[in-house]
């Protein structure tokens, strides 16, 4: 029944489960850019281009999803946790492209 209503109605409803495939299916679109720029061509600077879009779409998506888990748990550290992890990735991928 769900299968026929995603077909036959609400085609341009958009919801946070959407955005995510979305999401995800233009950050792996990078990654596979990248890959294969830098096989070819040896080039880094638009290789690299491609794959720090492409990752920072990954880190993005992985986050959404862990916070939506931690969301439904009751348990205090889930979150703390959760906050460091996130906080942690964000630090050191931005240091990692200055650098």
């Amino acid at each position: 029944m769900d299968e026929q209503k995603r077909f036959n109605g609400n085609k341009s409803s958009w919801s946070w489960e959407k955005t995510i495939e979305l999401l995800a299916y233009i950050g792996i679109g990078c990654i596979a850019v990248a890959l294969l720029l830098s096989a070819i061509f040896g080039s880094k600077t638009l290789a690299d281009a491609f794959r720090y879009v492409g990752e920072a779409i990954a880190y993005v998506v992985c986050i959404i999803v862990a916070g939506l888990w931690v969301k439904r748990k009751t348990h205090l550290a889930w979150l703390i946790l959760y906050v460091i992890f996130t906080v942690s990735i964000v630090v050191l991928y931005i240091v990692n492209i200055v650098l």
